[in-house]
């Protein structure tokens, strides 16, 4: 499979060309860009992915909405949609190792010293409120100070100055423990942001598993091959060597900067934050690199997560209940699960095995496998009719969660809970559930009655 987004697109056009659409209209960057992706999906109820080809202040074109549809990030993996789940456990259960290039078309463009300018790249702000412009598609690549672990990952950036950011890393998260190892020596942390890569090395960044799994080989299990790296200019960090533009860059030792406002993926706005410094030491792209950006809190930012969220919540409850047969990630910091309870006490196995398995997770509802969890309706049908609050609820308190949730306390210290809605003692003992007789339903055809 080609790893170059430019491959990715050219697939889109040629299967959906209604799917890729180019703006050539004069678009200003603060707002103008997320008001377009919005009302396309509010009212129009389109999503294609966007290319403005004329940004104010900037020569790069801006490519968005990418990850805006479950058949694009499918295509991505080579997948159907309804197949996205085991694919991409696949891919986590037989990794592909990257592999080492001398070069390649990243490499094309290189920018240091005075040359190194962040004003030059397009200045998008998102939101009202917004502290100033932000990078939202940037994905880091970085090695542990002290171990041959390398980590990837997303992660916001303000721009702070010509080769100045901050960047918001997630407490506990395992960028954060390689920089509190190098803060703690003394060191800045090398790390490269890579904007504008192959959708599958988006989805590969946010794999969530142990920190010794290496993010790079489970984007070459999506890709089917090894992940094309070469090394940066200013350091030893490998980054992919087909990406439009990469920052190669360090995280500065005990130097924090006032970052934020910034409107999250909850759909808050949350304040400011003191955050970690990022300093640019070179910049290398494409002669005629596009420049990729995330619209936050919209579809084009949640559905990219989803699939790898739960694709690591089914084997972590596939760990625990073999019987498990759904899994879904219907917002945030939320997931429903569907068992096929074979011994009672399950659910509440499923509920804590899923808690344990992704820090951001803060709420798991667990049903019997004849709920379909890909419909709300029946979800809270279940949680309705299948569940005694005062029984069936499990609260944890003083967890580790996200500290993007407004609700948390500002250390994201937070309560997590869990809703076990399947039937008691077991859905065979419960009460029937009423339906039409199958042979009836099987005869009715709505065109005989209904033409």
């Amino acid at each position: 499979m080609a790893q170059d987004l430019r491959s990715f697109l050219d697939l889109i056009k040629r299967k959906k060309p209604d799917d890729f659409q180019i703006v050539s209209k004069s678009v200003d960057p603060a707002y103008e860009i997320t008001a377009l992706v919005v009302k396309l999906e509010r009212e129009a109820r389109r999503r294609p992915v966007l290319l403005f080809e004329n940004v104010k202040g900037t020569r790069f074109p801006v490519l968005t909405n990418l990850h805006a549809s479950r058949a694009r990030l499918a295509a991505a993996m080579n997948a159907t949609p309804e197949d996205t789940q085991r694919v991409y456990l696949r891919a986590m259960e037989k990794p592909i190792a990257p592999k080492v290039v001398r070069t390649g078309p990243v490499k094309e463009v290189v920018l240091t010293g005075d040359r190194i300018n962040l004003y030059d790249l397009p200045q998008i702000v998102h939101h009202e409120g917004d502290a100033g412009p932000y990078f939202t598609a940037a994905i880091s690549f970085a090695k542990d100070p002290t171990a041959e672990t390398w980590n990837c990952a997303y992660n916001r950036l303000m721009i702070k100055g010509r080769d100045t950011t901050s960047i918001h890393l997630t407490t506990g998260k395992h960028l954060w423990e390689f920089h509190r190892i190098a803060e703690a020596r003394g060191e800045a942390l090398p790390v490269a942001l890579v904007i504008g890569a192959h959708p599958a090395i988006g989805l590969g960044a946010l794999a969530i598993g142990s920190i010794d799994e290496d993010e790079r080989a489970i984007m070459g299990g999506l890709l089917g091959e090894p992940l094309e790296l070469v090394k940066c200019e200013t350091s030893d960090v490998l980054v992919p060597a087909h990406a439009e533009l990469v920052l190669e860059c360090e995280i500065l030792p005990r130097e924090r900067t006032p970052e934020g406002p910034f409107g999250e993926f909850t759909g808050y706005s949350l304040g400011e934050r003191p955050r970690e410094i990022v300093r640019v030491k070179a910049i290398t792209h494409r002669r005629d690199a596009m420049f990729h950006d995330i619209t936050v809190a919209h579809l084009d930012h949640m559905l990219l997560s989803t699939i790898p969220m739960e694709a690591n919540l089914y084997r972590a409850v596939r760990a625990m209940v073999p019987s498990v047969k759904a899994v879904r990630v219907p917002g945030p910091f939320t997931c429903f699960v569907a068992i096929e309870q074979r011994v009672a006490g399950q659910a509440k196995n499923a509920i804590l095995a899923a808690l344990g398995a992704d820090l951001y997770m803060k709420r798991i509802v667990v049903v019997d496998h004849d709920v379909d969890v890909f419909d709300d309706r029946q979800v809270n049908w279940a949680i309705a009719t299948r569940c005694q609050p005062d029984r069936d609820l499990t609260v944890i308190t003083h967890a580790r969660g996200s500290d993007l949730d407004p609700s948390a306390r500002e250390d994201g210290s937070t309560a997590k809970w869990g809703v076990d809605a399947t039937a008691k003692p077991s859905l065979a003992a419960f009460t029937p559930r009423h339906r039409v007789p199958p042979e009836v339903w099987q005869r009715i055809n709505i065109q005989d009655f209904l033409p």
